[in-house]
């Protein structure tokens, strides 16, 4: 039976970033992947663009990953442009010269470098290939159990499994999921003119378009979120068709587009757990709060909800002493969901809103939009949201 102070089910960024905070603590971690260890050391690009804020990147800075990235690797996003319907207006946001507003990587490339980082820990064990089957709590432990009779027994398990998450509801706790019955098809282009650092982001009416922009000044991520019900049509178009698709959404204003490389779509659901912890049991990363990609604080809320779980556990005597150790996991329940609610619930209300085109629903799309560009705190508050 193999043993260890924290084990942790799921090694993608949320879960390698845990592990490496947990074990520059002293504590002897496992992480339980069910996907093969070459498919955890050498991640495939899949598409997905991350977008970082600046605690993100302090955080990274402190367990050693952020380091580890090459300049061509890191897309600057000096500011972010919302668009709605096809009005000339936008809403901007930008820091006016106090730095980025954010930046962007690739998930595959977070996870590398995560990775690498993690095998320089002795006291992380990656354990590949294994499905767990179930979980159980067993006096001043918790028990993982595995495929082909394997088990490993911890003083903590952490669940980092993804937003439909298998040991969440193995542990008993339930989640609202959100299905918006849409998908977002993402795929890279080049553009004719520089993208400047800018994200555009277009809701227009039955479709939305995001541009991120990415490290080489004249490539960006085209994101097109459309219902579920034209995804196929939308991946079965030529490249030529789609980036048309692209260049029409963004009304030319990156002049001519051309599409490179491989499409991928993601269905956007939204999952927010009902509890963040039980007894010797906790969740991170989308396993605790899924987020739909809108307002791109997914990520970032996983790597904050890890790096605050690491903080009130403190160190290795904690995870052995359950009073203790009941006592941070309920602080650390009751200051991530401070910090995660609002930004669901208003993400969500967002996607309700931008992507309603009902007559009612443009007509007020249009006044918030006024209203916000009229109204300084309100870009403010959500600059400092992105850069503190």
């Amino acid at each position: 039976m193999l043993q260890a102070d924290v084990a942790i089910v799921g090694a993608g960024p949320a879960g390698l970033a845990l592990a490496v905070a947990l074990a520059r603590r002293n504590c002897r971690v496992v992480l339980l992947e069910r996907q093969s260890e070459q498919y955890v050391l050498s991640p495939g690009d899949d598409g997905r663009e991350i977008a970082l804020t600046h605690k993100s990147v302090r955080i990274l800075e402190s367990l050693g990953a952020w380091q580890r990235l090459r300049d061509d690797e890191i897309g600057i996003l000096q500011s972010a442009q919302v668009v709605d319907g096809y009005a000339p207006a936008s809403l901007n946001f930008e820091t006016r010269g106090c730095g980025p507003l954010g930046f962007i990587v690739s998930n595959a490339t977070l996870r590398r470098v995560l990775c690498e980082v993690a095998r320089e820990h002795s006291n992380i064990q990656l354990h590949s290939g294994c499905t767990v089957t179930g979980t159980r709590q067993e006096s001043d432990q918790r028990v993982v159990c595995c495929g082909e009779g394997e088990s490993i027994t911890a003083a903590l398990v952490v669940a980092a499994d993804s937003r439909f998450s298998e040991v969440r509801r193995m542990a008993g706790i339930g989640a609202d999921m959100r299905d918006f019955g849409r998908v977002a098809i993402v795929g890279q282009v080049r553009t004719e003119r520089a993208h400047d650092g800018i994200a555009r982001e277009c809701f227009r009416y039955g479709s939305t378009l995001a541009l991120l922009p990415l490290a080489e000044s004249h490539t960006a991520s085209a994101v097109v979120t459309v219902p579920a019900s034209s995804a196929e049509t939308i991946m079965q178009l030529s490249d030529a068709a789609f980036a048309d698709r692209v260049q029409a959404e963004s009304v030319s204003q990156l002049g001519g587009i051309e599409a490179c490389g491989q499409r991928y779509s993601y269905p956007l659901v939204a999952v927010y757990a009902h509890r963040f912890h039980t007894e010797r049991f906790a969740l991170v990363g989308d396993a605790a709060v899924g987020m739909h990609p809108v307002t791109a604080h997914g990520f970032n809320l996983g790597l904050a909800g890890a790096d605050t779980l690491v903080r009130q556990l403190q160190g290795v005597a904690r995870l052995y002493q359950p009073a203790r150790l009941g006592r941070a996991l309920s602080r650390y329940q009751f200051q991530h969901r401070l910090e995660s609610r609002p930004i669901y619930s208003g993400t969500n209300r967002v996607v309700d809103l931008f992507t309603n085109d009902r007559l009612p629903a443009k007509l007020l799309r249009k006044a918030v939009l006024r209203v916000s560009n009229h109204f300084p705190p309100i870009r403010r508050a959500i600059v400092h949201q992105l850069t503190r």
